[in-house]
């Protein structure tokens, strides 16, 4: 099993629920093919380099996940064939991946996710590390600079 990022442009003129529409289309279509999704992200629109089909802007949607060559290539056929991609790049991250360590180091981050969503947050003035209220003890024990010597050692240079 590998890793892949794919990397797509669609058109600028989609609304947020289209575009939630678009990164589930396209996260269904790689779990459909036994594949392992990672992370769909919206990166948003953004301003494009060069004119791609007489747009000038695009929004960004980076899908990252782990599959076998056929899930690639049934994304690949699927971006094609829809016109609201302008364009899209599959980058090969890494190989040799253990699908079994993947999905569980998906649920470790999933749960602390929801662990993190369910502490309360601080109270106001209570520090949630104690450790950094502390001042540091070389600050506390380091004597000051004596300024002759400092003048002393700039005339020596």
């Amino acid at each position: 099993m590998r890793k892949y990022e794919t990397i797509l442009i669609a058109n600028a003129d989609l609304r947020d629920d289209e575009q939630t529409a678009l990164i589930a289309r396209y996260s269904g279509i790689v779990t459909g093919q036994k594949g392992i999704l990672i992370k769909g992200d919206c990166w948003g629109k953004r301003k494009l380099a060069y004119v791609i089909k007489k747009q000038t802007r695009g929004i960004y949607i980076l899908l990252e996940y782990a599959g076998a060559g056929a899930v690639v290539d049934e994304l690949e056929r699927n971006l094609k064939i829809d016109d609201r991609i302008l364009k899209f790049m599959t980058i090969l991250k890494e190989e040799g991946i253990d699908p079994v360590a993947l999905e569980k180091e998906l649920a470790e981050l999933k749960q602390k996710k929801e662990d993190e969503k369910k502490a309360p947050p601080p109270a106001e003035g209570i520090s949630p590390n104690p450790e950094s209220d502390q001042p540091e003890k070389d600050a506390e024990t380091a004597e000051p600079l004596n300024e002759d010597a400092v003048t002393a050692a700039k005339e020596e240079n």
